[in-house]
């Protein structure tokens, strides 16, 4: 004997045939009568009144012609728009994982530096009285960097050369 696979098809079919016969038996049916379906509370939507708005055109009895004021409006618009796009585009970080890693890195650099020995519970490092030194000696040096002579160096070089050649 050959067994084909539609044996299990039909026998499938007849298991969703008395699936469907279950679901018409008289229990649901009496669960369907009792629930009626009613458009907004109404006992039929012929019944219902439709309200003129929504028979009307569409900015009937108003201009649609532009009054002048629109351009100036669509320009503050667009410049609103713009300046709060910047605005919140290049705003600072305020997260507290930005300023825990600020204040880590200030401390490791002030401890490198040898500008503090003892850590302080409580105590801001990364501000601008710890981090720049206000007590400088030169205005022209407000980081206190090792000076740079090769410039001068070199202004110097250029001096000698002119007053040797003035001298020849």
């Amino acid at each position: 004997m050959n067994h084909s696979p539609l044996p299990t098809l039909s026998i499938n079919q007849s298991i969703m045939n008395h699936i469907r016969n279950l679901a018409r038996t008289q229990p649901f049916q009496k669960a369907r009568i009792l629930q009626q379906r009613r458009p907004f509370g109404a006992a039929s939507s012929s019944s219902q009144p439709q309200s003129q708005s929504q028979q009307a055109r569409l900015w009937e009895g108003h201009n649609t012609e532009p009054e002048g004021w629109e351009t100036t409006v669509y320009a503050t618009y667009l410049a609103s728009t713009v300046l709060i796009t910047l605005a919140l585009g290049f705003a600072p970080d305020t997260s507290i994982n930005t300023w825990a890693g600020n204040e880590a890195r200030v401390r490791m650099e002030m401890k490198a530096a040898g500008g503090m020995e003892q850590e302080e519970f409580g105590v801001h490092y990364n501000v601008p009285e710890k981090v720049y030194d206000f007590d400088m000696k030169s205005v022209d040096n407000p980081f206190n960097e090792e000076d740079d002579d090769e410039d001068e160096e070199d202004e110097d070089e250029e001096e000698d050369e002119v007053e040797d050649d003035d001298d020849e």
